[in-house]
């Protein structure tokens, strides 16, 4: 019995890999995500200025790095798929992604864990990579060859504020001395 594997869709593909990306907890997994997300061969503006594919990887690294993991929300994704009427097309066109993900550091102040917001902007292209060589059917699953080969990202990261817990105030009892009498 053979079974279809579905691959999703291109804004939820877009989506999952943005949430494996942020949701990296070692070098080895950020690598991995980054790679099934990003072309070896891609155009990249972060704040309206180029930058590598190597400087990129090593910018988004920086802000997870040494974190305990994070939380992405995302507040808004448009798509328009590929006009490109060849099949090796399905899946593929540009997608705007606005999301913002709290990335929690390991240091913990009173009782919160550190952490920081990105928001972020980003308009992807993305295209069925022809660098990358399929995987013969039967052997290793699915192979999705999708990949971003032009990236626009506008983007903050602030850290968050840490509010110490409650501290009741000081004691309003007032304490009144008499003066000493004498006789």
């Amino acid at each position: 019995m053979s079974v279809n594997i579905v691959l999703p869709n291109l804004p939820n593909w877009v989506q999952q890999r943005i949430n494996t990306l942020y949701g990296a907890k070692t070098a080895e997994e950020f690598d991995d995500a980054f790679d099934a997300f990003i072309a070896q061969e891609v155009t990249i503006k972060v704040n309206g200025k180029p930058i590598s594919r190597d400087a990129y990887k090593k910018m988004i690294r920086g802000e997870i790095t040494g974190d305990v993991g994070a939380q992405v929300t995302f507040n808004g994704v448009v798509s328009v798929p590929s006009e490109d009427k060849d099949l090796r097309a399905i899946g593929t066109g540009t997608v705007g992604a606005f999301f913002d993900a709290e990335v929690f550091g390991r240091i913990v102040i009173f009782g919160q864990n550190q952490s920081s917001t990105v928001s972020s902007s980003m308009n992807v292209v993305v295209i069925q990579d022809p660098t990358l060589h399929h995987h013969q059917v039967g052997r290793g699953g699915a192979f999705d060859a999708r990949r971003v080969t032009n990236l626009n990202e506008v983007f903050t990261d602030q850290q968050n504020k840490i509010v110490p817990p409650f501290l009741p105030p000081p004691s309003t009892t007032t304490t009144t001395t008499t003066p000493a009498s004498s006789s």
